[in-house]
C-alpha cells in the first residue's frame, strides 16, 4: 500500500466532495463514507481502469470528478438524469440490459448505490441485473452495492440475492467489513470480490 498515493486521493477526495457537497455530514453518514472514505480507498489500492456507476441523481453528478482518469460510465433508467451522468458515456436504461451495453469482464469497479429499493424492486429484476453485473465485472473486480433500509419501504436485502453467490463477501479494509451500516441505520453497504 503506497502512503502517498493514500494521502494524495484522501485529500483530493475530501476537496472535491467539499467545493461540490452542499451540506455538513456526520463521519458516517452515508454519502460521506462513499465520498470520503470508499472512493479514496478504491482510487488509491486499485488499478482502476474502467467504472460503471448505476443510478444517478442531481447530488451525484459531481461524481464524474473523482473518477476523471478512468473510464467512467453511467447508467440510470429516467432519461431527465442524463444530465448528471458521466458526459459522453452515460447509458438510458434498466439495469437489468447491462449485458446488451458491454461485454462479460470488463469493469474493475461497479458501483450500484441507491438503486435496490429504489426503483429496482422486484426480485426477479434484481436477480437479472446482478447476475448481468456480475457478468460485466472483470475477475478481481469489485462490486459495492449501498442499500436503503427504511421502515416504510419493501427492500430486498443483497444477503437474499442468489446471483450475489457467484461473487465473495470482500472486508472492505477502511471499514474492517463486507457489510458496513452507516450510523443512522438507514443505509448499508456490502462489499464484493469476483474471483
Amino acid at each position: 500500500m503506497n502512503i502517498l498515493k493514500q494521502i494524495y486521493y484522501k485529500i483530493k477526495c475530501k476537496l472535491i466532495t467539499n467545493k461540490y457537497a452542499d451540506y455538513k455530514r456526520e463521519k458516517y453518514e452515508d454519502r460521506n463514507v462513499l465520498e470520503n472514505i470508499i472512493f479514496p480507498y478504491v482510487l488509491a489500492n486499485f488499478n482502476l481502469k474502467t467504472v460503471l456507476d448505476i443510478g444517478r441523481e442531481d447530488y451525484q453528478e459531481f461524481y464524474n470528478q473523482f473518477f476523471k482518469n478512468q473510464e467512467l460510465w453511467t447508467l440510470d433508467y429516467n432519461p431527465e438524469h442524463q444530465e448528471f451522468g458521466a458526459p459522453r458515456r452515460h447509458i438510458i436504461d434498466d439495469a437489468g440490459n447491462v449485458k446488451k451495453h458491454w461485454q462479460d469482464n470488463y469493469f474493475d469497479l461497479i458501483i450500484l448505490n441507491g438503486v435496490i429499493g429504489w426503483g429496482l424492486n422486484d426480485i426477479e429484476k434484481i436477480e437479472k441485473a446482478l447476475s448481468g453485473i456480475i457478468d460485466i465485472l472483470k475477475p478481481g473486480g469489485l462490486l459495492i452495492i449501498g442499500w436503503n433500509n427504511f421502515k416504510d419501504v419493501e427492500v430486498v436485502n443483497p444477503d437474499s440475492i442468489k446471483a450475489l453467490g457467484r461473487l465473495k463477501p470482500f472486508v472492505f479494509p477502511p471499514l474492517k467489513t463486507c457489510k458496513f451500516e452507516c450510523v443512522n441505520g438507514n443505509h448499508t453497504y456490502n462489499f464484493y470480490k469476483k474471483i
